[in-house]
């Protein structure tokens, strides 16, 4: 019975070890999911602000894509009319003639005698891009560090753009605001070519030299609609992801809780049953220490006795 009980304790014990420490404490678990919780909203504020920055970055490469094709546009446009050397229109109060252009034949008349004057490609560009810019927005400027006409002269950021053409700079792009509203500007060089020579010999310029610059200012607001109606997308995404990401976290908290909430118990009435096991085994071990103090008593009593009975001495 001594062994049993003893074995019986040492097997309680032992399962009382494996089921580890029932008594972490509540501010155990409320640290670890709170870091967890801490670590999935950083996780998932990254995210939304990597997505935003990637959604302003798309927004300005759709922008820059179309100020540059209309910039290519009216450098196609020029490079047609430098290809004829300019074209001849009927002269009017709105097309006089180029008072910037010092050439023979600017003035000619017709054999049926209707005149003419000779409008060169920078003064039909001018003249196009004033009088019928785009209608989303889009403003054109030519422009030059040594304009013959002075209407032509850069503004601060134009004659900053110009520069860096002269240091080897292919565009030059900004946002701005004009006029209370954002604007992406672009400027790209003007390459001097042999058509040019006609007009701009006399300036010094040789083939091959920046001659000035053609720039464009696309409006940002239609852009900014479509960067809003793709942030609000994202935004709400991001904010579903993270509140699923809470729910999960909340539901394994409570889990751990329930479950460390039934090992504390499994544990305690573990504990109890040693408890009652030991306090068993002392009073079986306490009885059979009594039992056998009887034994003893009784054998030196019949000791005692059989020494007393007459006749048994011996001879």
């Amino acid at each position: 019975m001594k062994v049993s009980c003893a074995t019986s304790a040492s097997r309680i014990e032992t399962m009382i070890s494996q089921t580890g420490n029932p008594d972490i404490p509540h501010g155990f678990w409320l640290r670890r999911y709170g870091l967890l919780a801490l670590i999935w909203s950083a996780l998932a504020g990254g995210s939304l602000l990597w997505n935003l920055y990637q959604e302003n970055q798309s927004v300005l490469e759709m922008a820059t894509v179309a100020t540059r094709a209309n910039i290519q546009k009216d450098i196609g446009f020029r490079n047609w009319v430098n290809s004829h050397g300019g074209v001849y229109v009927t002269p009017t109060e709105r097309t006089p003639p180029n008072p910037y252009l010092d050439i023979p034949d600017r003035d000619v008349v017709t054999t049926t005698g209707k005149a003419l004057t000779l409008m060169n490609p920078a003064y039909v560009l001018r003249q196009m891009q004033s009088e019928f810019p785009d209608e989303y927005g889009t403003r054109s400027r030519i422009t030059s560090l040594k304009p013959l006409n002075p209407a032509n002269a850069p503004d601060e950021w134009e004659a900053k753009a110009l520069k860096s053409f002269e240091q080897g700079s292919r565009d030059f792009l900004e946002v701005q605001e004009i006029g209370g509203r954002p604007y992406l500007r672009m400027m790209e060089p003007f390459i001097v070519n042999q058509g040019c020579m006609k007009c701009h010999a006399h300036q010094g310029y040789r083939i091959g030299d920046v001659r000035g610059g053609i720039g464009s200012s696309v409006a940002l607001d239609r852009f900014y609609v479509h960067r809003r109606r793709h942030s609000g997308i994202i935004m709400l995404s991001h904010g579903v992801a993270w509140l699923i990401g809470l729910a999960g976290i909340g539901i394994s908290y409570r889990r751990d809780r329930r479950l460390a909430a039934e090992r504390h118990e499994s544990g305690r009435k573990l504990q109890q049953q040693l408890d009652e096991l030991l306090r068993f085994q002392k009073l079986t071990v306490g009885r059979e220490l009594r039992m056998k103090e009887l034994v003893e008593e009784n054998i030196a009593l019949h000791k005692q006795i059989d020494s007393a009975r007459p006749g048994d001495t011996k001879p």
